[in-house]
C-alpha cells in the first residue's frame, strides 16, 4: 500500500526527525512510502520518494495531488492541512502532534479533523486520561521517542575539519543560546586547535554571528549548517551541546543521547526530563558553560562514561513503541 508520510511544518514541532524514522521504517516492512512537505522544507536527498507543492497550496490543491500520485493512506505529523487534503480525496489518515501543542494560527476545524482521523497520536508523558474533546474520541498518547543512530557509518561528513568534534543544535533567535555558545567558544578554540564546532541552527541573525567568527579568527574551527543537517551528523560527534534557554527543540536532546553522545545543556531548556546532571549528561548555567564545555573537550573518560549512560535513553524511549500504532490501522 502507498503510503505519505507528511512532514508538517510548526516551528515548534520538529516533524522531520519522526518522519525520517518512521518512513523507513515502514519502508522495511514492506510499503510503498513517499514523503510529503512544503517544497524547499524536505533535505535534498533523501531515501524515499517526496511530494512537495509551495506553502500556499491549498487542501484542494493537496487532495488532487495525493489522487494523482496514487497515494492510499496519510500519516500527517503536524499537519492539519494534509488532514483537510486527505478527506477531500476520501483517503484514511492518521495525525501526529505533542501534547498541549500551541497551534500558530487558529484552526477552526481542527476538532472536526481530528473526529475523522483513523488515529491520533499525541506525543506526551502525562498520566492523566486524553481529553477526548481536544483530541477526539480515537487519541492515544505514546512517548516521544527517541530517533537515535548508528556511530561511524557512511562517509566522513565534510563539515567535520578535525579529528574532536562538537554538534551544537537550536535557533538564532535570543533565546536560542548560539550567541552565547559562540562566545564560550571563542575563548576555547585557541586551547583545542584539534576542536570544531559545528552548529546547526535556522532562524535570522546569522550574519551578525559570522561577522563575530571572523573578529575571533573562528572561520577554521566553526561551521553553520541548516537545521536539517543535524542527525546524520551526530553518527560522527564526540560532543552534543544544546544551548536553547528556553524548551523548543529539547528533543534533540534526547537524540543525541541515544545516540550514544555526551550532551551538555543548559539548565532552562527543559533538558533536565533527561539528564541527570555528571550522571549521563552535563547541565549547566550560561555562566557555567565555559567550564563545562572544556572539562568534556579534555577528559576523554568522562565523555566515555557519560555517553554509555546517555545511550539508555534508546530503550526509555524506543521508537518501536511508536512506530507500532502506524502497521496496522
Amino acid at each position: 500500500m502507498k503510503q505519505l508520510v507528511f512532514v508538517g511544518n510548526h516551528k515548534n514541532f520538529n516533524a522531520l526527525r519522526l518522519a525520517e524514522q518512521l518512513a523507513q521504517v515502514l519502508q522495511n516492512g514492506g510499503q510503498e512510502i513517499i514523503v510529503g512537505g512544503v517544497r524547499g522544507k524536505l533535505p535534498e536527498q533523501m531515501p524515499f520518494a517526496t511530494l512537495t507543492l509551495g506553502a500556499t497550496a491549498s487542501a484542494k490543491s493537496w487532495a488532487a495531488a495525493l489522487q494523482k500520485a496514487g497515494v492510499k493512506r496519510v500519516i500527517s505529523l503536524g499537519s492539519l492541512l494534509i488532514c483537510e487534503a486527505a478527506a477531500a480525496a476520501k483517503l484514511p489518515y492518521l495525525y501526529v502532534e505533542p501534547e498541549n501543542l500551541k497551534e500558530e494560527k487558529p484552526v477552526k476545524n481542527k476538532k472536526t479533523i481530528l473526529n475523522k482521523a483513523k488515529k491520533v497520536i499525541v506525543l506526551g508523558e502525562g498520566n492523566k486520561a486524553l481529553d477526548k474533546k481536544q483530541y477526539g474520541t480515537n487519541a492515544v498518547r505514546v512517548k516521544n521517542p527517541a530517533v537515535w543512530v548508528t556511530h561511524g557509518l557512511g562517509n566522513w561528513p565534510q563539515a567535520f575539519k578535525k579529528s574532536n568534534n562538537i554538534v551544537a543544535a537550536g535557533t538564532l533567535g535570543k533565546k536560542g543560546g548560539i550567541e552565547g555558545l559562540l562566545q564560550v567558544w571563542a575563548r576555547l578554540a585557541p586551547l583545542h586547535s584539534s576542536w570544531h564546532l559545528t552548529i546547526c541552527a535556522d532562524g535570522t541573525g546569522k550574519a551578525a554571528l559570522q561577522r563575530f567568527i571572523v573578529k575571533h579568527n573562528l572561520q577554521d574551527s566553526t561551521e553553520f549548517l541548516p537545521a536539517s543537517q543535524l542527525r546524520p551528523l551526530l553518527a560522527y560527534a564526540d560532543i552534543y551541546v544544546h544551548p536553547a534557554l528556553e524548551t523548543a527543540g529539547v528533543e534533540s536532546v534526547l537524540d543525541a543521547m541515544a545516540s550514544k553522545l555526551p550532551v551538555l545543556a543548559c539548565e532552562a531548556s527543559g533538558a533536565d526530563a533527561f539528564i541527570a546532571d555528571n550522571v549521563n549528561g552535563k547541565l549547566a548555567q550560561v555562566d557555567s558553560w565555559e567550564g563545562a564545555l572544556d572539562e568534556l573537550m579534555v577528559d576523554w573518560g568522562k565523555r566515555v562514561g557519560l555517553a554509555v549512560e546517555a545511550a539508555k535513553m534508546k530503550d526509555r524511549f524506543p521508537f518501536e513503541v511508536f512506530a507500532s500504532f502506524f502497521e496496522e490501522a
